[in-house]
């Protein structure tokens, strides 16, 4: 059967059209060939509904896997009913094993991980370290208020949030003090911050600020990624310092009241601000370059590394494909194996060693952050990647 004739057929089924003859096929073509990557036991095959739809991730995987360009397509973004079918087949995860022909004793190239030691995702994970040095595990700590520096209260929201409290107060005792939010690989967390800014920090990220702001500005300290939705104060500019692991600046996000993303990972060839609403300045540190202005749906990058003719590129991107983290997915736009890895190394706390040479497939589409690592890797190996894991070392193999 050749794709176009699987895609006819599917897109019928998904959209309940298909006559009797044309499920049949697609019936007989998923039971006799060998194209698909993972197949179900036959103790789990009294349930139809759920077959069913688990069916329909695998025959869109099939798809993908029969495609002859050289990006790998997880899934059409977009399409609701694709996105269903795949979230089904994530979630029932545990139930599939790599396809094996009957007929071929052939051990499978790689297994990725055991299901009774699966390497789990993240969650809301982060220390906070007080402006005297103590730390407090928020993770674990009760919904109740944890500290009180000057007239500022800090507390742990029912929703997990970290809230600071009371700081419109101004102590005197408070000036000066700052706190530090860390979340660790495999964490992200959420705090709002002494203006009532709301900032949600990725796996892998650092955000240092005070306890209350004052004077003329509201400066905070950021390390990896995070997601600022800043609260409108005309008179006390927002400002983002992106920092490298040795405290050294890299450039400055300076905005009145907007929302954007910052990616400024240490491991990352670029720092990246990507601005969903309003209006935002970004420079570079120790730079004679002019800022740049981001208006909606812009993104600004420029390298790490200080090197000769190094400029601040400014591009027009789809602000949701950025900010997918923060909306629990996984989101892959032409992005090559090495990219692709350094996402899940944060994400699932695994050391990343690469063998042989690298695919130049590249990867577009959006996996849940929910699923196991052995559920996103059965998606990834539909390209001419293969994964071994053992223990928290991921080698990845052509």
């Amino acid at each position: 059967m050749t794709p176009e004739r699987l895609q006819l057929l599917l897109d019928k089924y998904l959209g309940n059209t298909s006559s009797a003859d044309e499920e049949a096929e697609l019936m007989q073509w998923y039971n006799t060939t060998n194209q698909h990557p993972v197949e179900w036991p036959i103790s789990h095959q009294g349930e139809p509904a759920e077959i069913k739809a688990r069916m329909l991730g695998h025959l869109r995987a099939a798809i993908g896997s029969n495609s002859t360009q050289n990006v790998i397509s997880i899934y059409r973004k977009r399409t609701w009913q694709i996105a269903a079918s795949l979230l089904i087949l994530l979630g029932a995860g545990a139930w599939f094993v790599l396809n094996r022909s009957s007929t071929n004793n052939t051990e499978p190239i790689v297994t990725a991980e055991t299901k009774t030691n699966p390497i789990l995702p993240g969650g809301n994970k982060a220390t906070l370290t007080l402006a005297d040095g103590t730390t407090i595990v928020l993770d674990t700590a009760g919904n109740t208020t944890l500290a009180q520096q000057g007239a500022t209260k800090i507390i742990k929201l029912n929703n997990g949030e970290l809230a600071y409290k009371d700081a419109s107060q101004k102590g005197a005792t408070a000036s000066g003090l700052y706190n530090t939010i860390r979340t660790p690989n495999g964490g992200q967390y959420q705090v709002i911050l002494p203006d009532g800014t709301r900032a949600w920090l990725n796996a892998a990220s650092v955000l240092r600020f005070p306890i209350t702001f004052t004077g003329n500005e509201r400066k905070v300290q950021l390390s990896g990624e995070a997601y600022f939705d800043v609260a409108k104060n005309s008179d006390m500019p927002f400002r983002v310092i992106t920092e490298n692991e040795q405290n050294h600046e890299l450039g400055r996000v300076e905005v009145l009241g907007t929302e954007f993303n910052v990616n400024a990972y240490n491991d990352e060839p670029t720092v990246k601000t990507t601005l969903v609403e309003g209006k935002v300045k970004v420079s570079i540190a120790d730079s004679s370059l002019r800022p740049v202005i981001l208006t909606h749906d812009m993104q600004s990058s420029f390298a790490q590394e200080q090197q000769r003719g190094r400029n601040i590129m400014v591009r027009e991107v789809d602000t949701d494909d950025v900010t997918a983290w923060k909306n629990g997915l996984f989101n892959f736009n032409n992005a090559d194996i090495k990219t692709v890895m350094r996402q899940l190394a944060r994400w699932y706390d695994v050391e990343v060693v690469y063998e042989g040479g690298l695919p130049n497939e590249k990867f577009e589409g959006e996996i849940p952050r929910n699923s196991t690592l052995s559920e996103v890797f059965k998606i990834l190996e539909l390209s001419a990647v293969h994964f071994k894991v053992e223990g928290r070392k991921v080698t990845v193999m052509p």
